[in-house]
């Protein structure tokens, strides 16, 4: 038993430094220590989707989206599904599920002040409800739409204000 083990260090040690010798060898080769891209936006700027194009809604980080949540002027709309703004949401948030969008939009359209700021969110990076909600907004005549796409679970991974079943589950009822 001990020799078996002692084969699977080796066989460890020896795929490391020739790893290691590959990348230093290589031009262009991985740095191995480093200040690494993240899929938040507390990098060096905002989260923003593969699809976006010039002419999008501006996309915001967590801070910029904490910033306008205190601000009380902002409007946060959650495009995720019912469902999902149900079990947990921005304290706050208008529900305008992108998915369902031509059942809910005249429901709120009356509501909603063209000239108020808006930031819309969904999931995350997986989501790109925003977006697209952010663009229909656009195309609707609303000026100050910005797009959070670190969205839902970037600001509950921060542990950020929430309202819902999800923030009792978390058990600090934020």
């Amino acid at each position: 038993m001990k020799n078996w083990f002692l084969q699977i260090i080796v066989i460890l040690i020896i795929a490391t430094v020739a790893g290691l010798a590959v990348n230093a060898a290589r031009s262009g080769g991985l740095a191995l220590v480093g200040n690494w891209p993240s899929s938040t936006s507390h990098g060096e700027g905002p989260v923003v989707p593969p699809s976006a194009q010039p002419g999008d809604p501006p996309f915001i980080t967590l801070e910029d989206a904490v910033t306008m949540f205190q601000s009380k002027d902002i409007i946060f709309i959650d495009a995720r599904p019912t469902e999902d703004y149900d079990y947990g949401h921005i304290n706050g948030a208008i529900n305008i599920p992108y998915d369902y969008l031509d059942d809910t939009w005249y429901a709120f359209i009356d509501s909603l002040d063209h000239s108020r700021a808006y930031v819309v969110y969904c999931g995350g990076s997986e989501c790109e409800a925003s977006l697209n909600l952010g663009r229909y907004m656009s195309d609707q005549g609303f000026k100050h739409i910005n797009v959070f796409f670190g969205g839902w679970s970037e600001w509950l991974d921060n542990k950020l204000t929430i309202t819902g079943p999800e923030a009792e589950s978390e058990g600090e009822g934020r």
